[in-house]
C-alpha cells in the first residue's frame, strides 16, 4: 500500500508556475500578518492555530502536535493543487470535489460518502459564514465550531492587503461563483487525527469580494454544500509525507499564510 501510494504522489501532475501564475502575482509581496509567533505556534503541540491553505481555511484544536498540523495542512494542499489541473474549480466543482476526495483517499485520508445537496438558509439573505457554522454544527463539536467561527473572524479582521486575503481572494472564488472548503481538525481521544471537512460551491448572480460576509439575496445564490468526517491513516501518510513536502516545494509557502485567532 505505501509503495502505491508514493508513487501516485509521484506521477500526480501539479499546475506549473505559469498556471500558477495569477495566484502567484497577487500574492507576491503582501504582507504576512501572522508573524513570527504564528509561525512558532503552528510548530508547537498542543496549541490552536489556524491557516488559510489554498482556498481553504483550516482550524487546528489544541489537541494536535506539529507534526499533525503540518500533515494536515501538506495533504490538503496536495489534493487541492492536484484537482487544480484535473478540473476548473468553478466551472465544474463537483468532478474538482471528486477529485479532490479520491486524492485524499490514495495519500491516506479515509473516503467517506462526500454527497452535495442545496443549501437553504430558509429565509429571504443569505450570510455565508453563518451557512458554514449552521451546516458545521450538525457534525462537528462546540469547540469545533467555535474555532471555525474565531478562524473566520481572524481572516475578516484582515486587510485586503494582506497575503492571507489575497490567498484566500484568488484561491476561493471568482467574484460570483466560488469553491471552498472550510474545516476544523482534531484530535480524539483514541488518537486519530480527524477533520470535519465541510465543502462548498456557489453560483451568484452579482459579484462581491469578502464573499463570506456577504448579506446574499437568497434569489441572488445558489449554494452546494457537502459534510463529512475524514480520518488521517498516520501509517500510510508517514510514507508519503517527505514526498508530497518535496512535490509541494514553494507552495507551501506561498500559498499558505496563518491567520491570528486571538
Amino acid at each position: 500500500m505505501s509503495q502505491v501510494a508514493v508513487r501516485f504522489v509521484l506521477d500526480t501532475k501539479l499546475p506549473t508556475n505559469d498556471q500558477l501564475g495569477e495566484i502567484l502575482r497577487n500574492v507576491q509581496g503582501a504582507k504576512d500578518v501572522a508573524g513570527a509567533r504564528a509561525i512558532r505556534a503552528f510548530a508547537a503541540d498542543n496549541t490552536a492555530v489556524a491557516q488559510v491553505n489554498g482556498g481553504s481555511l483550516t482550524s487546528f484544536t489544541q489537541n494536535l502536535s506539529g507534526q499533525s498540523k503540518s500533515d494536515v495542512k501538506n495533504s490538503t494542499l496536495f489534493a487541492q493543487l492536484a484537482s487544480n489541473v484535473q478540473a476548473d474549480r468553478y466551472k465544474e466543482p463537483l468532478k474538482w470535489y471528486q477529485n479532490y476526495v479520491s486524492v485524499l483517499g490514495q495519500i491516506g485520508w479515509n473516503q467517506p460518502g462526500f454527497a452535495f445537496d442545496t443549501y437553504s438558509s430558509g429565509g429571504t439573505t443569505v450570510k455565508m459564514d453563518e451557512a458554514v457554522l449552521g451546516i458545521l454544527a450538525a457534525i462537528a463539536t462546540f469547540d469545533e465550531v467555535a474555532i471555525v467561527a474565531a478562524t473566520m473572524d481572524g481572516l475578516k479582521s484582515l486587510g485586503d492587503d494582506t497575503k492571507q486575503l489575497k490567498i484566500w481572494d484568488a484561491s476561493a472564488s471568482n467574484g460570483s461563483n466560488g469553491t471552498f472548503q472550510i474545516f476544523p481538525v482534531d484530535r480524539t481521544a483514541n488518537g486519530d487525527v480527524v477533520m470535519v471537512l465541510n465543502g462548498m460551491q456557489f453560483n451568484a448572480t452579482t459579484s462581491h469580494g469578502s464573499f463570506l460576509w456577504w448579506s446574499w439575496s437568497s434569489t441572488s445564490i445558489q449554494i452546494q454544500r457537502a459534510a463529512n468526517k475524514f480520518v488521517l491513516n498516520e501509517d500510510v501518510y508517514k510514507e508519503v509525507r517527505e514526498a508530497i513536502v518535496k512535490r509541494l516545494g514553494d507552495r507551501a509557502s506561498q500559498l499558505v499564510a496563518d491567520i491570528p485567532i486571538g
